[in-house]
């Protein structure tokens, strides 16, 4: 077994023998990381909003409560609005603010620039303002997830160069050491997005690419986007807090650098099993399904790595909340991957291609993967920013369980009904109106499993916003004497590296 710890730097601070390099550390990045934090929570509750709304438009299409008849709030405007406020306006500056407090533990001195990535922060909340405005009026590029005029994508890309920036800094002024694979992770998704986000807005935009060139693009950058950006983030914060948080090592340096070369070979490659059967040539086509059959090496090395490492700490789960968000949304990470696989092959997309199957799979990587883990980071990082406990530490239990059971509600719901949907479509026998019909009963199910998720994403908030009002000392608290569901707050002394 080749054990892999924290960086010796990490190491030395937790373990105390730095402690007012710790303070220092955290002080130094603590505004412009809640800044980011403040400002991701904000478009999630936005985008949860906007999220129950076209759910229930879809289900009840001419209920008071789905607000018919106004036409910036139709279906059309409103889920697109929803998934960029998901992906634009909480996964980026959450997975930023969660690399800034990363980045700087294993730089083991205090950042300087702070106010850059504040700027930067601004300048992308402008920028997500005139988007989502621009979708809800009806002024839209009609591409997924590049949806936002060119203008708008001009701010984002803006905004990110400035924050990517104060992140190089940090990674530049770090003591001399070899790089821990959080870091590996954080700096492939950093150049990777700037490169992909302003290659497909260039190239779509400026001059226009050929029509059959165009799908080829988007869809190229949105699976970039998934396994090269969001990916990474996530996989970064759980490689540094599941060994941080049950005191081991990462079990294999071997493992977890396979599963970053196999993410950075194969991660750009599989963006075009979305549109498996368009007008694209065949090879095109067989090397993004190959790619993303491929994507399973890295994908099961990652897991058996966090599966070793937790061994013989999985009954930490009950107690401390943080592990389990992460160690849950890690878990997700493995069955999205798999079934990623499942249904780009030929003979199953067939079937579940244009149907609510590939929409229960966005959302599972979404909603399970990359906010659970997220989730868990910032209920780590905001105590230790602030010297403050969580006031009401009951509503981070709930919020986790209503995530889990709500999402596992709009999983199954949506998995299902798509399965006959698909089946449905491919009859010539069953009527179009006849499959809608047999649709109604999954859809309420969803409906209801994406109520939960928004309740939970208000109490997230609410949580959060207390924490930012109101100040409580951080109680530290004894392993043992750790109530079910708390977030535990380990004092320095408390944390053993091996």
């Amino acid at each position: 077994m080749n054990e892999t710890a924290i960086p010796e730097s990490e190491s030395r601070i937790e373990l105390g023998t730095v402690k007012t390099g710790l303070g220092a550390i955290d002080l130094s990045v603590r505004v412009p990381v809640l800044v980011f934090f403040g400002s991701a929570i904000f478009w999630l509750i936005i985008g949860s909003l906007l999220f129950l709304l076209s759910s229930s438009q879809i289900h009840k299409p001419t209920a008071w409560w789905t607000l018919p008849g106004i036409p910036w709030l139709s279906y059309g405007r409103v889920y697109p609005a929803f998934v960029n406020c998901f992906v634009y306006g909480w996964t980026i500056p959450a997975g930023i603010g969660s690399g800034i407090w990363l980045l700087s533990r294993f730089s083991a001195g205090p950042s300087r620039y702070p106010s850059l990535p504040i700027y930067g922060c601004a300048v992308w909340n402008v920028g997500m303002i005139t988007g989502i405005f621009s979708l809800l009026t009806g002024i839209t590029t009609g591409r997924p997830l590049l949806e936002f005029p060119s203008y708008t994508a001009l701010l984002l890309f803006f905004g990110f160069v400035l924050s990517g920036l104060y992140l190089l800094t940090i990674l530049w002024n770090r003591r001399p050491g070899p790089l821990y694979i959080s870091e590996w992770y954080l700096i492939g998704g950093l150049l990777w997005f700037a490169w992909m986000y302003g290659t497909a807005n260039v190239t779509l935009s400026a001059p226009a690419a050929p029509g059959p060139a165009q799908p080829a693009i988007n869809f190229w950058y949105i699976g970039s986007l998934m396994d090269l950006w969001l990916t990474p983030i996530a996989l970064a914060a759980a490689f540094y807090l599941i060994p941080k948080i049950v005191e081991k090592p990462i079990y294999s340096e071997k493992l977890a650098f396979l599963g970053f070369g196999g993410l950075a070979i194969f991660g750009g490659w599989t963006g075009l099993t979305h549109i498996i059967g368009g007008p694209l040539p065949a090879w095109m086509i067989t090397a993004a399904i190959v790619a993303r059959v491929l994507m399973l090496i890295p994908v099961l090395a990652v897991a058996a790595n966090f599966h070793l490492t937790m061994k013989g700490a999985f009954e930490d789960l009950r107690d401390d909340a943080v592990l389990r968000f992460i160690t849950t949304g890690a878990m997700i990470y493995t069955a999205y991957a798999v079934e990623g696989s499942l249904i780009s092959l030929r003979s199953v997309a067939r079937f579940t291609q244009f149907t609510f199957v590939t929409q229960a799979h966005s959302e599972l990587g979404f909603i399970g993967f990359f906010s659970l883990v997220l989730f868990g980071t910032i209920y780590y990082i905001g105590p230790r920013l602030l010297g403050r406990d969580w006031l009401f530490p009951k509503i981070v239990t709930t919020h986790f369980w209503l995530t889990v059971v709500g999402l596992g509600l709009l999983y199954f719901a949506l998995t299902i009904g798509g399965t006959i949907q698909g089946f449905g479509l491919e009859d010539p026998d069953v009527p179009i109106v006849a499959n809608s019909d047999l649709l109604q009963p999954f859809l309420t199910v969803q409906n209801v499993g994406v109520l939960l998720i928004a309740i939970g994403n208000l109490g997230f908030a609410t949580a959060f916003g207390l924490m930012l009002l109101i100040s409580t000392p951080v109680r530290e608290r004894q392993a043992t004497g750790d109530e079910a569901g708390k977030v535990p707050v380990k004092s320095a002394a408390e944390v053993r590296i091996a």
